[in-house]
């Protein structure tokens, strides 16, 4: 089995997501990419987490051409797959429907800098709705990335974060959720002031230099 390592990091990554309660039921999809290969492992589609084996984690080229598994690739391989393309520094995806996050995504809303997290991650921009599983919802979830963005709302879908490792792009669904939670309860109470744009830059240098914030 090649990238077998690779995979169980893959599903391991992918229970913990749905463990977390940032997907429900079969939502939701996680992969990796091998920098020596290029290769991607990524979930099958519509298969309980749980009930996973390393073995039915596929395993994709750049193209979404199955090169490893017996099982249908996620449905959202063309997203993962075109941020890998767009994105050398970038080597794990995950999709969550984590539901805070998604409230800001279906009412069109970025999400800035309220929490210490999401000055570092943020802003995080909204990709318009386009039909899940198309290339147009990979253009225009690249396009809404950027060259440097760690997460995007999907319009009227869910979340979509990138790392260096599995367990960063996992932390930033995780801050990204709960950035979004603070800061539907803010609205709630009717006040919601955002860190200083000048502060929320040093935080994110701080970060970037390596320093703990």
């Amino acid at each position: 089995m090649i990238l077998e390592g690779l995979r169980k990091q893959v599903l391991e990554a992918a229970r913990e997501m749905s463990r977390l309660e940032l997907v429900r039921g079969t939502s939701g999809n996680v992969s990796a990419r091998d920098p020596g290969t290029g290769l991607v492992a990524i979930t099958p589609s519509s298969l309980p987490y749980d009930t996973l084996e390393p073995e039915d984690i596929m395993v994709v080229d750049y193209s979404g051409n199955v090169i490893e598994g017996t099982r249908r690739p996620s449905s959202e391989t063309p997203m993962h797959t075109a941020v890998y393309r767009a994105r050398p520094d970038v080597l794990a995806v995950m999709h969550t429907h984590s539901p805070h996050a998604t409230a800001f995504g279906v009412a069109g809303s970025p999400l800035r800098a309220v929490t210490v997290p999401l000055a570092i991650y943020g802003p995080v921009q909204v990709a318009l709705f386009e039909l899940p599983g198309t290339a147009k919802l990979a253009e225009e979830c690249v396009r809404s990335l950027g060259s440097e963005g760690m997460a995007v709302l999907l319009q009227n879908h869910g979340i979509l974060t990138v790392g260096r490792t599995l367990a960063e792009a996992l932390e930033i669904a995780v801050y990204v959720e709960e950035g979004a939670q603070v800061a539907l309860l803010c609205h709630a109470a009717g006040t919601l002031k955002l860190i200083p744009e000048r502060q929320a830059q040093e935080i994110k240098r701080a970060w970037k230099a390596g320093r703990e914030v």
